[in-house]
């Protein structure tokens, strides 16, 4: 969609790949979609209105504890499969998580007592939702700085906590976590990261000794401030290999996982290299970030820096927090974007398709996000016409940062950009209505099933907002729903293309990336003003393959391995 250039690479395992290429990427070009930035539809935060009336809590307003700064992760699921979207909301502070049923009219039900996935006994960070099991029921995995928690769905509105006889109950402080078929088998695995060492006897955050930093408070700028991570003893990230029988076993030191230990926070499945397996990316916060490839049998070599994704172009590591794949220049690569600490900027590497990612983020406009402090992120596309825009969820982590002149403070507005489909972004982030905010987890879902992606956001201290959108354009769209058999039920990892007179789409089925959160398990494309599907392309897990022709518009449909 970027004019016609040459293929970087085919993947050996698509051969029907090289002639849509050859027939397909030079049709179309940037200006097909771009029409004007009023396209872009507005954001209407329902929440209050709907049901949504909880407050996301993590410890004392004065944040005072490194501990109290990083709570938020948000789900949305289809718990009870009548094709509506759920949302579930990660609460920090021995407070409640809170499920709400989507009732189909805007509205939500809080279902936490009857469904038996509020009670918590930890301090509460992220989740990840996939049906783990392959019975049909999507389940709940919930990290904490305490045991983590898998929630296996009974089928009937109903939850069992099975965290300890599963073997995931890791006593850590765990953050992102993502599901994902790492070795082919047919069952989902879980990876986990884990940020900082934590003395649970004590109730504190374990020093690193073998620094000079390890104090009790730290200077930003002239504010006081906890110390943290740097400083802080890292700590390492987990694997759980899925048995098939409801259990897992810690198997990251025997799989290639376990590389020098860290201050993990957002973790991305995605399969980067185009080889049919699913990779691992890990934003580490204040290190350098962690790039797992497959070997296609489950096992893992890091390659991070090879790849060139663990520093940025400037050399050096920052404070990442969140991440996202996806492929925003429409070539057959998926790209990634990472967000980060104020005073720098969010991180968007240019997939080459030779196994190397290139900083772009001053190419692309991305140097604005300098003065923000960057957590969920997706990119998608949110106007319907053919290129993934990008959504980035900002608050800084120090409450008395409202002290500094010339600086936005801790409460902090959001960052849109639109794709405009040359490989540049504009910041249309004027066209957000909602206030300013300490934002952490973003998710995505059409949770009103008119065709256009939603937002769910949870702020520190606040309520949540739900986004919706309101359509300012026709654009046309397609969302697709994946069932399983040989591969996992919910077709976590499946490589969907779609092929218009317009050029060419590609995405993934997830359960993870943002921020301690996961996404809408349908696939969703905007078309633009394309009104026929010349070929929808499936690629399972399983490396099977399902297609459709001729496929008609504005509508979901189901497909079946």
């Amino acid at each position: 969609m970027n004019g016609c250039s040459a293929p970087k690479a085919i993947p050996r395992f698509s051969p029907w790949l090289a002639a849509a290429l050859l027939g397909l990427l030079c049709t179309g070009s940037p200006d097909h979609f771009r029409a004007n930035d009023s396209d872009m539809p507005s954001f209407e935060d329902i929440a209050l209105g709907s049901g949504l009336n909880m407050v996301v809590r993590s410890g004392s307003l004065a944040k005072s504890r490194i501990t109290e700064m990083f709570t938020g992760g948000v789900c949305v699921l289809d718990y009870d499969g009548d094709g509506n979207m759920d949302i579930y909301i990660v609460n920090g502070a021995e407070f409640e998580n809170r499920l709400y049923r989507n009732l189909g009219n805007e509205t939500f039900e809080d279902v936490t007592e009857r469904a038996g996935v509020g009670s918590q006994k930890n301090w509460g960070m992220g989740c990840a939702a996939a049906d783990f099991n392959n019975d049909g029921a999507v389940d709940l995995f919930v990290t904490n700085l305490g045991r983590n928690q898998l929630y296996r769905n009974n089928g009937d509105g109903t939850f069992k906590d099975i965290s300890r006889s599963s073997g995931v109950d890791s006593l850590a402080w765990s953050t992102g976590a993502a599901w994902g078929d790492f070795d082919g088998d047919g069952w989902l695995d879980l990876y986990v990261a884990n940020y900082v060492e934590f003395d649970f006897s004590a109730g504190r955050v374990i020093p690193d000794i073998s620094r000079s930093s390890a104090v009790e408070t730290c200077k930003y700028f002239d504010l006081d401030i906890p110390c943290g991570p740097r400083g802080l003893e890292p700590a390492a990230d987990l694997f759980f290999r899925n048995d098939g029988n409801e259990t897992f076993s810690e198997v990251s030191g025997r799989r290639g996982l376990r590389a020098a230990s860290s201050f993990g926070l957002g973790v991305c499945p995605s399969d980067y290299d185009n080889d049919g397996d699913l990779d691992i990316f890990v934003a580490n916060d204040s290190a350098p970030n962690f790039l797992f490839q497959n070997n296609g049998r489950g096992d893992f070599q890091e390659v991070a820096l090879l790849s060139g994704v663990a520093y940025n172009e400037d050399a050096h590591p920052q404070a990442c927090m969140g991440a996202d794949l996806a492929d925003f220049d429409n070539d057959g690569w998926l790209d990634l974007i990472v967000t980060n600490f104020s005073e720098d900027t969010n991180t968007l590497y240019r997939n080459e398709g030779d196994g190397f990612f290139v900083d772009v983020s001053t190419q692309a406009g991305m140097k604005d996000s300098l003065p923000y402090m960057g957590w969920g992120v997706g990119l998608v596309d949110l106007d319907n016409d053919g290129a993934k825009d990008l959504y980035v969820v900002n608050g800084h982590t120090y409450p008395t940062v409202d002290k500094l002149k010339n600086r936005l403070g801790y409460r902090q507005p959001d960052l849109l950009y639109r794709n405009l489909g040359n490989g540049r972004f504009a910041n249309v982030s004027r066209s957000l209505s909602h206030k300013k905010h300490v934002g952490r987890g973003l998710a995505f879902g059409d949770f009103n099933n008119d065709g256009w992606l939603d937002l769910v956001i949870t702020s520190i201290d606040d309520r949540p907002k739900l986004l919706l959108s309101r359509p300012r354009t026709a654009h046309h769209w397609i969302r697709i729903r994946l069932v399983g058999s040989e591969s996992n039920r919910d077709g976590i990892g499946a490589r969907v293309t779609v092929m218009t007179e317009l050029g060419r789409q590609i995405a993934e089925v997830k359960a993870g990336c943002s921020y301690l959160s996961s996404s809408d398990p349908r696939v969703h494309f905007g078309l633009g003003a394309a009104d026929r599907i010349e070929r929808l392309v499936v690629r399972w897990p399983s490396g099977k393959l399902s297609e459709a022709l001729d496929v008609a518009v504005d509508q979901e449909i189901t497909f079946r391995e």
